[in-house]
């Protein structure tokens, strides 16, 4: 039984991280009629902080090391503060369901990044199965929703999948020493600072919003940020940065999926057909090899200490 929740939970929280990240996608469209992509990015910010402050208060937030400081900051400025700029800002000019498969080419630049800086290999399985995810990704970003956008707004959104990339890189290491609420708070705080000279304004801005914008500002701040950032870590913890970040191409079918329960938007035929080659890459990339039965008595298998790590994030 044990052995059986070990390999479960990781897909348990791989579709709970695609599915609250994908709600990001109509949350911010609705958020963007009362806020600039400033505006929105600083009271996201703060929302999770204030969320997550009486367990700063209570002990449970872990303190941050010296050591750490550099590579925490560097997570809050590329996850918190660049992603979410880059990301309101080319939203405003890019189709909902276009915006998240142009962010599904995340795995793209954390594969890269994982192999130069972590030293990681994702087999000749794993890049078949991005590349596969990678084709699905092109194909609804060409005919997703029957929307386009212009060029500067897509470049945006390619840069934010780049910084978020780097942000997962950059958070891998951090989750052998701290928790995923650890992550959200440091990085939140890490990523508010820069956006502080934006906070009279969001706070005007909210006095005119409509309740629509401030369910939306709110729900990003407890849905897409703080329950997803700790279901994300558990996926991170469990598997290496550039198979975990896999987990993305599955953001935008489930981002197609709340456009059409929540605005009746439906995808063109094209856009299904590529999110279910995103699905078939995601598969792909992530089936491993059975591992050999032991017989009674011989030696534990290599793979055990990894197994074993998985249960204890």
């Amino acid at each position: 039984m044990a052995a059986e929740r070990r390999t479960a939970s990781p897909w348990t929280f791989m579709a709970a991280t695609a599915v609250l990240w994908g709600s990001a996608f109509p949350a911010i469209r609705v958020a963007l009629d009362g806020y600039a992509p400033t505006s929105i990015a600083v009271l996201r910010l703060v929302c999770a902080m204030a969320i997550l402050s009486p367990c700063l208060v209570t002990g449970r937030i872990a303190r941050l090391r010296r050591a750490d400081l550099a590579r925490m900051a560097g997570f809050g400025l590329t996850g918190m503060t660049a992603y979410q700029l880059l990301l309101y800002a080319g939203e405003r000019h890019v189709e909902g369901g276009t915006a998240a498969m142009l962010v599904a080419t995340s795995p793209v630049f954390a594969t890269l990044l994982g192999m130069l800086v972590l030293r990681e290999r994702p087999g000749a399985r794993g890049v078949v199965g991005l590349l596969v995810a990678l084709g699905g990704a092109l194909v609804v970003a060409t005919a997703g929703g029957g929307g386009g956008g212009t060029r500067s707004g897509m470049a945006m959104i390619v840069l934010a999948a780049a910084a978020q990339a780097t942000s997962f890189v950059l958070q891998k290491p951090l989750l052998q020493r701290y928790s995923g609420m650890d992550c959200i708070f440091y990085g939140s705080l890490f990523g508010l600072l820069p956006l502080l000279f934006s906070v009279p304004g969001a706070v005007r801005q909210t006095a005119g919003a409509g309740w629509q914008q401030l369910a939306a500002v709110g729900w990003l701040g407890l849905g897409c940020t703080v329950l997803a950032f700790c279901t994300w870590s558990r996926v991170l913890k469990a598997a290496t940065a550039s198979t975990s970040s896999l987990v993305l191409y599955a953001v935008p079918v489930a981002a197609l999926a709340l456009d059409a329960l929540l605005f009746g938007v439906l995808p063109a035929p094209m856009a299904g057909l590529g999110g279910l080659v995103v699905l078939l890459g995601v598969a792909v990339a992530a089936m491993r090899r059975t591992p050999p039965r032991r017989v009674a008595g011989s030696s534990p298998a290599p793979a055990a200490p990894r197994r074993e790590t998985v249960k204890s994030g």
